[in-house]
Formats: C-alpha cells, sequence, structure tokens
C-alpha cells in the first residue's frame, strides 16, 4: 500500500517534469515563429527549397535552429506523453483501459476525461469536492480539445500556404497549450493527493481479525523437535 502510494507520487512528478519541458520548448518554438518564422519561411520559399540555390547558405543556421526546436518540442511531447501514461497505470488504469480511452478514433474525443473521472472516483470522491473536481475536469479536457482543434486549424490541409509561416503556432496556441497543461497538473495532482490520503487498514480494524486468527488450527509439534 505504501509502495502503491509512493509511486504514484513519484509518477505524478514525472508527470509535472515532462509538462514544464514541453511548454518551455513550446514557447521557445512560438518565439522563434513571431522573431523569425515568417521572414524565414518566404526565404526558403523563394529558394524553391533548393539547398544549393544562391543564398541558401545564408538561411542554413537558421533553418538547423528551427529544426532543432522541431525534435525538442516532438522529444518533450513523447516524453509528457510516456510520463502521463505510467501515472495512470500507478494511479490505477490497465493499459487496456488506457489505450482504449486515448487510442481508439472518435471515443478518444471524451473517454480520456471519463477514465481520469474513473480514478478520482475510485480515490473516493465525497461530495463537497466533486462539483469542483467537476469543473476542472471539464476545464481541461475542453482545453485539450481545443488545443487540437487549433492544431488542426494549421496544417496544410486546411491551412493557406499563402500563410507564409512555418508551424502556424502563435501566441494564442501557447496559451491555449498552457492553460491544458496547468490544468493537467492540477487533475494529477488531485488524484495523487487523493490516492496518498487513502489510509490503511487500521489498528482497530486489524484488531478485529484477532478471534478469527485465534481460531485457526494450530499444529502441535512432538517433544523434542
Amino acid at each position: 500500500m505504501r509502495y502503491a502510494r509512493s509511486a504514484v507520487s513519484r509518477s505524478a512528478v514525472g508527470v509535472y517534469l515532462a509538462l514544464a519541458a514541453q511548454i518551455a520548448t513550446l514557447t521557445c518554438l512560438v518565439v522563434f515563429e513571431e522573431a523569425r518564422g515568417k521572414l524565414l519561411a518566404r526565404q526558403v520559399a523563394q529558394l524553391g527549397n533548393d539547398p544549393h540555390a544562391p543564398g541558401a547558405e545564408a538561411v542554413a543556421g537558421a533553418v538547423s535552429w528551427f529544426a532543432v526546436l522541431i525534435l525538442l518540442v516532438v522529444a518533450a511531447t513523447v516524453a509528457a506523453g510516456f510520463s502521463y501514461f505510467a501515472w495512470l497505470r500507478h494511479a490505477g488504469a490497465t493499459p487496456r483501459m488506457i489505450a482504449i480511452a486515448w487510442f481508439v478514433p472518435v471515443l478518444n474525443l471524451a473517454a480520456p476525461a471519463l477514465l481520469v473521472h474513473a480514478l478520482r472516483q475510485d480515490s473516493g470522491l465525497r461530495e463537497p469536492r466533486r462539483r469542483s473536481w467537476l469543473v476542472l475536469l471539464t476545464a481541461w479536457w475542453g482545453c485539450c480539445l481545443a488545443m487540437v482543434f487549433l492544431i488542426l486549424m494549421r496544417l496544410p490541409v486546411t491551412h493557406s500556404p499563402q500563410g507564409r509561416d512555418l508551424t502556424g503556432l502563435g501566441p494564442a496556441e501557447l496559451v491555449v497549450a498552457v492553460v491544458a497543461a496547468l490544468l493537467c497538473a492540477a487533475t494529477v495532482r488531485e488524484i495523487t493527493q487523493a490516492r496518498a490520503s487513502a489510509r490503511p487498514p487500521s489498528i482497530a480494524h486489524s484488531l478485529k481479525l484477532l478471534p478469527a486468527l485465534r481460531s485457526l488450527p494450530r499444529h502441535t509439534y512432538p517433544a523434542g523437535e
């Protein structure tokens, strides 16, 4: 019991650190996009994506920085996903539940929030805390869906190439991502604390087991053993 509570707490810390890394790298990418992205996109478009075209060396450094930032954001996002799934496992979700909730199309529009809510209820959700928890859960998942919507709107299929930007990520997307990360951390903290505060069987409960233990048949050993 104590080991399980400590495992949940340790995995929760991993989620906090991974979310912080994700937001930090995303912030750097958005700052780069705002400061250099549009100009760099126009320069790359003028070069025709030819690395050997005249003037390509002038933008090589900026392109390299952009590539590094993209890799960092992807790595931080993957780390956040793995750490979050590890926390879900320690909080009581099974791999099958996680896979169905997060990776089944259409179902994953609501199932992750329902899974987190089930974990909170399993931790002992009393009526005075239910309303505030539901508000927190709804706000977190609403921000997650809003972030997905904003990203989909920036995809090449839906976003006009005349936008002349690199990723399409801007301050609005960053704000939604920060709020979603903070609310995610708040839900993790809520469930982790609820799990940690769950009391083990009391001494009084253990004493009730003594009569049953005394009634068990005892093995008598022959004299001299």
